[in-house]
């Protein structure tokens, strides 16, 4: 269903304006932008960004209602002078870190009539007489969420989530073939220190296939192990690479689709993580020194397993499988646990408890 949305030009246009939208901070972001139409629906809303952005490319369907036009590698005030020319009223929301720039930027904005909202530690520089002093949210969702309620003066609906399209479901059926067991979705690719090792992959597949789950490899794009290396040592385990779509899009679609059969996610702090998230995935990440506080997923069932530090760094390759399979067993059994009268997927419901190294009569499931 498409809704209309009809733009009153007495309405002030309202900026967002970003430094670098990763996949990850582009989903974080949707939450903000879905409040900020509904809170100013007659606005024309722009979302520009000093380098690139996720939102005006992989994740542009699922934004293209929200925002009216997109303004990438563009410098804010490039993008004032085009939708806001003077006289005509103006929101910016910065969602910039980095309290000097924000301070300089808001010194640019005085005595132009456009309101400024920036992402203040504390909200501290960005308070008004009419506006209650309250802490910044410690997640960065929440914080750009709750900028949008101090323009609007009123509590919005915080959406996470995205819409998963029929053939994607379908497909993810082909893929499940009529499999009882529960699924579980293993990612490993990425760049630099988050990517996980063969090895790791490898043994936490062979040991949840071997208590009953079926394992399937997410072949995402990045550094990592390749598909044809995982399946020589682990013949059990099954892969799903981009070549199962059309399109990139379709494929990220595809793995929202699995996201929603499967029983949990096993991967590394990054984007595919708060993919997962969007269809309420549970959720085992490996963190290499992320701020959890701030980058959790928002899935909410979410064991966390940290890196070991070497030096000033932690690489996820470096993390003992022990310690991710316990916490993958841990979250397999808590939601065995509590939810299975109202698992709503039926892989879910069908699940029974499983700990660590004890195997499961994948007839019974």
């Amino acid at each position: 269903m498409e809704f209309a949305v009809t733009m009153d030009s007495s309405a002030p246009v309202l900026i967002f304006y970003a430094r670098n939208d990763a996949l990850g901070d582009g989903l974080l972001r949707i939450p903000a932008l879905r409040a900020a139409r509904t809170a100013f629906p007659q606005s024309h809303i722009v979302y520009g960004a000093m380098r690139g952005s996720s939102l005006s490319q992989v994740l542009r369907k699922h934004v293209a209602h929200l925002v009216d036009d997109f303004r990438t590698k563009t410098p804010l005030s490039a993008i004032l002078a085009e939708f806001a020319p003077r006289g005509r009223k103006a929101i910016v929301v910065d969602l910039r870190t980095g309290v000097p720039g924000l301070m300089l930027t808001a010194l640019q904005l005085a005595g132009r009539g456009i309101r400024y909202e920036a992402n203040f530690a504390g909200h501290l520089l960005s308070l008004r007489w009419d506006t209650r002093l309250t802490l910044r949210p410690e997640h960065n969702a929440w914080r750009y969420h709750r900028l949008i309620e101090r323009l609007a003066g009123r509590h919005l609906p915080f959406d996470h989530r995205l819409d998963v399209p029929d053939a994607a479901r379908a497909r993810a059926r082909q893929l499940r073939d009529g499999c009882g067991r529960p699924l579980v979705l293993l990612g490993g690719n990425a760049q630099g220190r988050k990517c996980m090792s063969e090895d790791q992959v490898v043994a936490v597949a062979g040991n949840l296939i071997g208590a009953g789950y079926r394992v399937l490899y997410l072949a995402t794009p990045g550094s990592g192990p390749t598909p044809q290396a995982l399946v020589a040592r682990e013949s059990r385990l099954q892969v799903a690479g981009p070549e199962l779509a059309p399109d990139v899009a379709g494929f990220d679609d595809l793995l929202l689709a699995l996201g929603e059969m499967a029983v949990a996610y096993i991967g590394m702090e990054g984007g595919l993580a708060h993919l997962m998230a969007t269809v309420m995935t549970p959720a085992v990440i490996v963190n290499n020194g992320a701020n959890m506080e701030r980058w959790r997923p928002l899935s909410n069932t979410v064991e966390v397993v940290t890196a070991p530090r070497r030096g000033r760094s932690a690489n996820v390759a470096d993390t003992p499988v022990e310690a991710i399979l316990d916490a993958a067993h841990r979250l397999l059994a808590a939601g065995c646990r509590d939810h299975v009268a109202a698992a709503p997927v039926t892989e879910r419901r069908e699940t029974a408890p499983v700990q660590s190294g004890v195997s499961v009569n994948a007839d019974t499931l």
